[in-house]
């Protein structure tokens, strides 16, 4: 009776494992299109549009740095508006001087010596200014006002390299600004998606952006509002932290599974 042969070839296992790995690698690649911004739409070169920044409105919880400079002679009238002193940051080089501040209340005035209330929600600090001055000349005599918005604050979240809150001493701030504050977008940022989260007038609306857009500029939620929370969500689940793991793996796996692959081969080959 004729035997038969079965011929077993014991690298096929390991040739299989490493086309196994291998297609996980590619599949672990990100596109290098998913991580240009404004890469969609018509070329910069044949745009120009004037820029349009948003007005910061004033909200509840707000603190406003108001400073008041006046003619008028007396002292003690003149007293509760004199800026304080203050530590200079980190308490190096002495002090500095700061404009009193005042909480813009749930009823949206804030409370001013002389004065009384003052409604300021929904003002811009410009229209804020004006406000205060009118108010203020009854006592003072050519009252110089200045309003700014001290506690300007914006959270980033998600996939950037430092999600945190973030304030700024400064009233217009974009959303690229934004993300700048946060070390920009990681690779595993989606850049399509971009959720910012707006509370105002007691209402919470939401808003999304694609940075690959070249009109993103033209997003009301383009310039960010006072509290609005940013949200970078990931890229699919294969290209999120798992994929970020398998790739760690994979750096050290595929070799070894190539070079015993390569052993057996040239065991088996030398015993022919």
């Amino acid at each position: 009776m004729q035997k038969t042969t079965h011929f077993h070839n014991p690298t096929w296992p390991l040739t299989g494992l490493a086309l196994i790995v291998l297609l996980i690698s590619q599949n672990a690649c990100i596109n290098h299109q998913k991580l240009v911004n404004f890469d969609q739409g018509l070329p910069f070169d044949s745009l120009e549009t004037p820029i349009s920044s948003r007005s910061l409105r004033i909200q509840h919880d707000d603190l406003l740095a108001i400073s008041v400079q006046s003619q008028t002679a007396d002292p003690k009238i003149t007293a509760p508006f004199t800026s304080v002193p203050a530590l200079a940051s980190g308490g190096v080089g002495g002090t500095t001087t700061t404009a009193p501040l005042y909480l813009v209340d749930i009823n949206g005035q804030i409370n001013m010596p002389l004065t009384g209330n003052i409604p300021v929600a929904g003002l811009t600090t410009q229209e804020a200014r004006d406000t205060i001055t009118e108010h203020l000349s009854r006592f003072l005599k050519s009252p110089i006002v200045n309003v700014r918005v001290s506690n300007f604050r914006f959270s980033v979240l998600g996939e950037v390299n430092r999600a945190g809150t973030y304030s700024v001493g400064y009233e217009s701030v974009n959303l690229l600004e934004a993300l700048g504050q946060a070390g920009d977008l990681t690779k595993y940022g989606n850049r399509e998606n971009i959720l910012v989260i707006r509370q105002t007038d007691g209402k919470r609306r939401y808003g999304r952006v694609n940075l690959h857009q070249r009109d993103v500029f033209n997003s009301p939620y383009f310039y960010i509002e006072q509290g609005d929370v940013i949200y970078v969500e990931p890229l699919p689940a294969k290209v999120g932290d798992t994929a970020d793991g398998t790739s760690k793996v994979l750096d050290w796996a595929l070799p070894i599974v190539s070079v015993v692959g390569l052993i057996v081969t040239l065991f088996n080959l030398g015993g022919n």
